[in-house]
This record gives structure tokens, C-alpha cells and sequence, in this order.
């Protein structure tokens, strides 16, 4: 597998300088095209929500505020990705056929954020989201493009990270949400300069099921090595993860997303909801 298309999906938000950074790590990395996918909102689906006692004239008004907003935003949007683009040295495009690799494109489209966001998803390698500052990265969109599109996808930091991928770690305990993201990991698998599978247990430690993913990686050309972490009374399993990857000194995380519902996330916690929310390092997440 070949990572060839990033989508980043865009509001035109400052903060997203960051996260565009740390794609285009990735594309220079891999030489693939990075698309900012901005998502305009069609204002004529508001219509029905606003009652029979609502002038032609008002609607008009509405209608066109809504479309002056949606303009200033792309227009945002579309500036910080040119610089970002030109910051990272990648030419700008228009079309993907015979476009110079790496690249960025810039598309503006119109509908439901989060149905666009899948839609596009279900044909890009890696969609790519910002941490959250009050909240979980990504929020719906990610889950739209993780859940729905079934894509993997990637947490990137508060900081821009100038190293995706030569130092992994494998949040690992032998669920099919792990193993989709291992080889949704496999092209930075096997890029990588250090690979280690981590194992979280709660007391007594097997390393049989680290040593089965060791096996599965060494036929594709990866050496890892595996680590054992006890799971501390009081802590998270996603707090854990991101600890011991940050002093195995990791550039990326990679790990499985919602083991557990994602309404049981939400109301009681997880370590998705945690890695989402707490990241300080890039994490590749496939469900």
C-alpha cells in the first residue's frame, strides 16, 4: 500500500497552519498530493426550519449572509493552505491527473460537512485533524471519515511536527480496530528507523500477543520491539499509551479506534476519547 492522497478538511480557522504542517510532513515524506478540502454549507437546507410565516425577502437575506460567510471562510481557508503549501515547498495544483508529486490541491464544496468529509474520505489514504482544544480532534467530521468512510486517520499535535514516522509505536492488545491500524500503518512501518508494540495489561503481563503482531511485521520487512506497561490503578489505558510513547521518544502513535461504543466513550470515557482530547504526539487511529 502506497500513501498517494492526504485530505485535511478545513474551515479557515488560524490554528489549522498547524495541522496542514504536520500533512504536508507527510506527503514530502511519502510524495503524495495533500488535499484542503473545504466544506461550504447549502443554504437552502435551512429553509424548512424556518417557518411559513418567513417573508421572500428575509429568506433572501438570510441566504445571502450565509453565502458571504461561507465565501469569507474558503477564502481563509484556501490563503492558509497556499502558505502552507508554499512553506513546505509543495507546488499548488488543480487536478490530480499528472500533477507533480508531492503537491496540494485546494477543493471547495458544498453540503453536510460531515457526508462530504466520508465522502471524499472513502478515496484519500489518510484524513488528517487537528488536536482539539476543548474537545475531542476532529469531533463528528473525524468520526464521519474514521466510522463512516472506514479511512484511518491521523491526530496531529498542537505543534507542528517535523518527524511523522521514524519512531513508531504500536498500541497493541490484539483487537481488530489494532490490527486495522497496523496496516493502515504498514507504509510508515515500514519507513520507520525504531518500531515497538506496546502491550498495557493490567497485572501480569503476556508478551505472546506482541510477539504474534513482531512475527506479522518481520514478514513485511519491519524488526520490532516489544514493550510490557502495567496499567496503574486510577489511570487510562489511552493516558498510558501516550505516556510511554512520549519516553520511547515516538513521532507517532498508532493505534485502534473505539473498542467500545462510541456512546460509551462519550458519557463514561476511553482511551480513544482520551488519545483524541490529550495528544501531544501525531496518532494514526483506524477503527
Amino acid at each position: 500500500m502506497a500513501v498517494r492522497k492526504i485530505l485535511v478538511p478545513l474551515s479557515g480557522e488560524a490554528t489549522e497552519a498547524v495541522v496542514l504542517g504536520t500533512a504536508m510532513t507527510v506527503a514530502r515524506r511519502f510524495g503524495a498530493q495533500i488535499v484542503g478540502l473545504f466544506v461550504r454549507p447549502d443554504p437552502t437546507e435551512a429553509l424548512p426550519y424556518l417557518g411559513d410565516g418567513v417573508s421572500g425577502q428575509v429568506i433572501e437575506q438570510l441566504m445571502q449572509a450565509a453565502r458571504e460567510s461561507a465565501n469569507k471562510a474558503s477564502s481563509a481557508a484556501r490563503t492558509i493552505f497556499a502558505d502552507a503549501a508554499t512553506k513546505a515547498g509543495l507546488p499548488l495544483v488543480e487536478e490530480s491527473g499528472g500533477a507533480t508529486m508531492p503537491s496540494a490541491r485546494f477543493v471547495d464544496a458544498t453540503g453536510h460537512r460531515d457526508d462530504v468529509v466520508a465522502a471524499h474520505s472513502r478515496l484519500s489514504d489518510i484524513v488528517v485533524f487537528g488536536e482539539g482544544n476543548a474537545g475531542a480532534a476532529g469531533g463528528s467530521t473525524l468520526e464521519a471519515a474514521m466510522m463512516s468512510a472506514g479511512r484511518p486517520v491521523l491526530i496531529a499535535p498542537r505543534e507542528c511536527a517535523g518527524e511523522v514516522g521514524r519512531t513508531v509505536v504500536i498500541g497493541w492488545d490484539e483487537s481488530a480496530m489494532a490490527a486495522h491500524a497496523v496496516t493502515a500503518a504498514l507504509p510508515f512501518l515500514e519507513k520507520a528507523g525504531s518500531v515497538t508494540i506496546l502491550c498495557v495489561g493490567e497485572h501480569t503481563l503476556d508478551p505472546e500477543p506482541g510477539s504474534l503482531l513482531a512475527d506479522y511485521l518481520a514478514l513485511h520487512g519491519v524488526a520490532a520491539a516489544i514493550h510490557l506497561a502495567e496499567k496503574l490503578e486510577g489511570r487510562s489505558v489511552g493516558g498510558v499509551l501516550l505516556d510511554q510513547a512520549e519516553k520511547l521518544g515516538a513521532d507517532l502513535l498508532v493505534v485502534g479506534g473505539y473498542g467500545h461504543s462510541r456512546l460509551r466513550e462519550f458519557i463514561v470515557g476511553g482511551a480513544t476519547q482520551h488519545i483524541r482530547s490529550h495528544a501531544t504526539i501525531p496518532v494514526l487511529m483506524a477503527h
